[in-house]
């Protein structure tokens, strides 16, 4: 409901918010937004500040953001980003980050060559250190395997292009286990740099696929510092944070925190929410919902899925991403970082299972305390928190018990869950076209969708996919 005559008393309060609400457990708007993380925050503001429609957006956590973390040392000094850390150099995140007022500037080229090329290798299962053969280098020390890589990336680029668009019979090269299309075009070696992308629990038996499609020409060209393209960009703050809690501060009462959907009724006429709050339940009506949440089993109980929409979705598989900070290893001033590569060749030096993946040094200079530590730890859907945050230690306790490196009282100072991540589907749900109709589902009972199901996981590429959903959002409204 729009109120269009303020006359009255209770319309004339009701005016004073962009949304219309009838009562203090009933609200009305154009558009309401599941999941603020990314995603949902960005469609809220385009949405409301750009199109003027009324939104509200649901998000579980007490803040917008989602994976966004970032660790300020207690003693002062520069925050410490541990979930998002940089952002492709893309016209829609510049713009968005500008209209806040936060700035993207480049990585600190010491610390970024030095974490890329001098990372320690360390099997995290035997605790020792070794020196993975990735093959031969060029004149330039880049590896000759990458720069074949690349021109995979390239060829298959259409395919990921801000989303999965493209139809047509999917290339077979993608549809083979990675794996095995590493060994068919002898590019094994592409992992000394790529390696510090592939954030999978299974990447050797993952679709090539899903993995091109965060590990692609964008990444690639993003490596090369502004010489092959838009290179990886960093907020002026040093905290990914920062954008977010500006975001919230413009949309103030139009956000729910802490709040989840409890149940819902989709139709063709619009969508009613009954939506869980700190202050008790609210009905929602809106014209269109978007859900930016991830539709894992964890979540979808509450949205109203017809057969179709359950069957699509029964077919992902997931994993499971924590995020973390460490101090006081002890490790000394002259490594940057700890990467996870397993002792067999074999496997292209690739872990598998539930891991910690690395551990990348904060920063080398006087803004950072030197004995910080960003770290990841990657599973299967079935990794607890629990067990996530003793993986981190027991790797250290492990390179100190076979004597690789002196590790002193480690501890965890800060912790995050990304919950259920990498979605995936069997090579021969690609070919059979998954995509498709997974795409089919945007606007069947007024409902959208967006986020890492849907496009690459990458926020600036998640925007420009949201981008493309827009106008169906909006027709109608």
């Amino acid at each position: 409901m729009k109120l269009t005559n303020c006359a009255f008393l209770w319309a004339g309060l009701a005016c004073l918010s962009p949304i219309a609400r009838a009562a203090d457990d009933s609200i009305e708007v154009d558009v309401a937004i599941v999941g603020g993380g990314a995603t949902g925050s960005y469609a809220a503001v385009r949405l409301r500040e750009d199109y003027k429609k009324t939104v509200l957006v649901i998000e579980k956590a007490n803040r917008l953001g989602g994976h966004v973390h970032a660790y300020q040392p207690p003693n002062g000094g520069r925050p410490i980003n541990y979930g998002v850390q940089a952002y492709l150099n893309r016209p829609t995140t510049a713009a968005f980050f500008n209209r806040f007022n936060v700035k993207l500037i480049d990585p600190d080229l010491t610390d970024y060559l030095e974490l890329l090329l001098l990372t320690k290798n360390v099997d995290f299962n035997t605790g020792l250190e070794f020196d993975p053969d990735y093959g031969p280098l060029d004149l330039l020390g880049v590896p000759v395997a990458l720069l074949k890589y690349a021109t995979f990336a390239t060829k298959y680029q259409p395919w990921f292009e801000n989303g999965y668009f493209k139809t047509g019979d999917i290339p077979e090269d993608l549809l083979l286990p990675f794996g095995e299309f590493l060994e068919k075009h002898d590019l094994g070696g592409s992992l000394a740099i790529l390696r510090n992308l592939v954030w999978m629990s299974d990447a050797v038996n993952t679709p090539t696929w899903f993995v091109m499609a965060v590990v692609g020409k964008p990444q690639i060209a993003a490596f090369g510092l502004g010489l092959v393209g838009p290179s990886f960009k960093w907020p002026e703050t040093y905290s990914s944070e920062t954008l977010f809690d500006r975001v919230l501060q413009l949309l103030k009462k139009d956000v729910l925190l802490r709040s989840t959907v409890a149940s819902s009724r989709r139709t063709s006429t619009g969508v009613e929410l009954t939506v869980q709050t700190p202050s008790g339940q609210k009905k929602v009506k809106a014209k269109k919902l978007l859900i930016a949440a991830t539709p894992s089993p964890d979540n979808i109980s509450p949205w109203d899925l017809d057969k179709n929409e359950k069957s699509l979705f029964s077919k992902f598989s997931w994993e499971t991403l924590f995020v973390g900070v460490v101090n006081n290893t002890g490790l000394p001033s002259s490594v940057p970082g700890l990467r996870n590569a397993a002792n067999d060749p074999s496997d292209f030096y690739l872990p598998h299972g539930d891991f910690v993946d690395a551990y990348d040094r904060a920063g080398s200079n006087s803004l950072i305390p030197p004995d910080l530590w960003t770290t990841r730890v990657i599973g299967d859907s079935s990794l607890t928190t629990a067990e996530a945050h003793s993986l981190i230690l027991k790797s250290l306790n492990k390179i100190e018990e076979v004597g690789t490196y002196d590790i002193a009282a480690p501890t965890v100072v800060a912790f995050a869950s990304h919950g259920a991540t990498v979605p995936k589907v069997s090579s021969k749900e690609l070919k059979a076209g998954f995509f498709n109709k997974l795409y089919a589902l945007q606007g069947q009972r007024n409902t959208f969708w967006t986020g890492l199901a849907w496009a690459p996981d990458y926020t600036p590429i998640l925007w420009d996919f949201t981008e493309k959903l827009l106008p169906q959002i909006l027709k109608g409204l």
